[in-house]
């Protein structure tokens, strides 16, 4: 509850601030961009839990970005940005576990749970409208490079986390359990995914020309992708991901 009320009150600061300046010397002018790019990161627990033992392969799929924000200045060294862009989050791993807790639909055994050591191959591929919430310095109003900081909050448009659990055994209920050989089976949390997500975000702009920009982003999530009720992966699991974008000032 704490984070919502805090970026909903940059969302009425920022939107005040936007509405209320005006275009004069002291200020500096408004400008409305469009932007689009891609993104390259995961979602990943922090620190990695003892039960991955090994992380053998990674993909981090193709995810695009596409969005329109204004910038104004507040001060010479300081402006205000906000947006509303669509992006995908989105990511293939390949990992080597030992105890890793696990709901699993078998072939041979049905839907099973307990504690699963193996390989599992896990695809996460999550749509989101997102608004950032920034504030940008530059080293002076006609500079051409700016850094940018701030939070954004994320709405879950469709949203997917499944994947397969192969050459191990399951115990179920915990490691004493009758112990269920895997040659394959599969998981699917998709259900389980959080509507929204919140975040701090980092990054910085140029100006390459005139009317063309480009930009890179670091964000992070600070809540989990799951609902607070999901136990089945015992620990958080965290967005985090870079975007390079181009875009078109008005």
């Amino acid at each position: 509850m704490k984070k919502s009320k805090i970026l909903l009150f940059f969302l009425f600061f920022t939107t005040f601030v936007l509405a209320s300046q005006e275009k004069n010397p002291d200020t500096g002018s408004r400008d409305y961009r469009i932007k689009a790019g891609f993104s390259i990161g995961g979602t990943s627990p922090l620190p990695l839990p003892a039960e991955i033992r090994k992380i053998e392969g990674f993909n981090p799929l193709l995810n695009v970005m596409i969005g329109a924000e204004v910038r104004q200045n507040i001060h010479e060294n300081w402006s205000l940005l906000c947006g509303l862009q669509f992006e995908m989050k989105g990511m293939e791993t390949k990992a080597q576990v030992k105890n890793y807790n696990l709901a699993m639909v078998s072939g041979d055994d049905g839907e099973i749970s307990g504690v699963f050591t193996g390989k599992v191959r896990t695809r996460v591929q999550n749509s989101y409208l997102t608004l950032p919430l920034l504030v940008v310095w530059q080293p002076g109003r006609q500079a051409e490079w700016g850094i940018k900081f701030g939070l954004y909050g994320s709405f879950l448009l469709d949203g997917a986390f499944s994947g397969s659990a192969y050459d191990g055994y399951l115990r179920e209920g915990d490691p004493t359990g009758q112990r269920i050989d895997i040659t394959t089976a599969t998981y699917d949390f998709s259900n389980e995914l959080q509507l929204w997500n919140w975040g701090a975000q980092l990054g910085a702009e140029w100006r390459i020309f005139p009317r063309f920009l480009t930009g890179i982003d670091f964000s992070w999530g600070i809540n989990s992708i799951f609902k607070k009720d999901f136990d089945v992966i015992t620990f958080k699991m965290y967005p985090i991901y870079g975007s390079l974008s181009f875009g078109y000032i008005f």
